[in-house]
């Protein structure tokens, strides 16, 4: 008995003196999975669509002139990616919570690329004016309050609140619109205190200009832009990306079992 005893207080040891070492172990593959530059390859599964209608965006300022990117504080919804996503996988497995989440962010990039959705309007399940009002003030705390309101007063305006009105424009710039996963240079910056997560890049939204008003005109047929001032249609058609991506993640129609989209 008391050799038993021993033989359970020696494995409660080891078990204590290993936890630390489990811990850093998957913060290391999580981290690698998050740092990978290849996205994984994907089969959509209903799973992933479902995750897919959860994710909401914000708008980030940190770098260039900013753009619309995945909250990176609340992906899905809340600051709990696992509670968030678990249920719908099944494990509240960090590991596997990092290898689906990358799996939703290829999904976000694939659809984008290659569906459609119809002209509308459309509700927001996760989006209304004072929401992203708030999103963009927590983006610019510590900033003079003379930037932020300028920054405030760019934002679209939902009308009526909490509806957007979806258009051929807005599918024609999301088709071209480099939605991606940070790369090792921005992911910290990007992620913030959150996780990381998609974002636009930031340079060149629509294509090969730095000066990426040039490729939107381009793709909505209209003439070159005069660079030395903003064109404010266009500056409106960028900033109306961030509910424009919520309208398009609630509606998009998918085929799991075919892994397409459905016209």
């Amino acid at each position: 008995m008391v050799f038993g005893w021993r033989l359970f207080g020696l494995a409660l040891i080891v078990a204590v003196l290993s936890w630390p070492a489990w811990i850093a172990w998957q913060w290391h593959a999580e981290h690698q999975i998050y740092a990978d530059p290849e996205d994984p390859a994907l089969t959509i599964t209903p799973q992933h669509i479902e995750a897919l209608r959860k994710l909401q965006f914000a708008w980030s300022t940190s770098i260039e002139s900013g753009g619309p990117v995945v909250n990176p504080l609340a992906p899905y919804g809340s600051d709990d990616l696992a509670a968030d996503l678990g249920p719908i996988i099944g494990t509240s497995d960090r590991i596997a919570i990092a290898r689906f989440h990358r799996e939703v962010s290829t999904l976000l990039t694939w659809a984008l690329a290659n569906c459609g959705l119809a002209d509308g309007q459309y509700h927001l399940d996760h989006l209304d004016n004072a929401t992203m009002q708030r999103r963009l003030r927590n983006d610019l705390a510590g900033l003079p309050g003379a930037r932020i309101n300028s920054y405030l007063a760019e934002m679209p305006r939902l009308e009526p609140d909490g509806f957007f009105q979806f258009t051929r424009q807005h599918l024609q710039l999301l088709h071209h619109l480099s939605i991606e996963w940070p790369d090792s240079r921005i992911i910290s910056t990007v992620a913030g205190e959150g996780y990381p997560a998609p974002v636009v890049n930031f340079k060149r939204p629509f294509g090969d200009m730095s000066a990426f008003e040039i490729d939107m005109a381009a793709i909505l047929g209209q003439p070159r832009p005069v660079l030395d001032h903003v064109d404010p249609a266009l500056n409106r058609y960028y900033w109306e990306m961030w509910p424009a991506l919520q309208a398009f993640v609630q509606n998009v129609r998918l085929d799991a079992a075919k892994s397409t989209c459905v016209d």
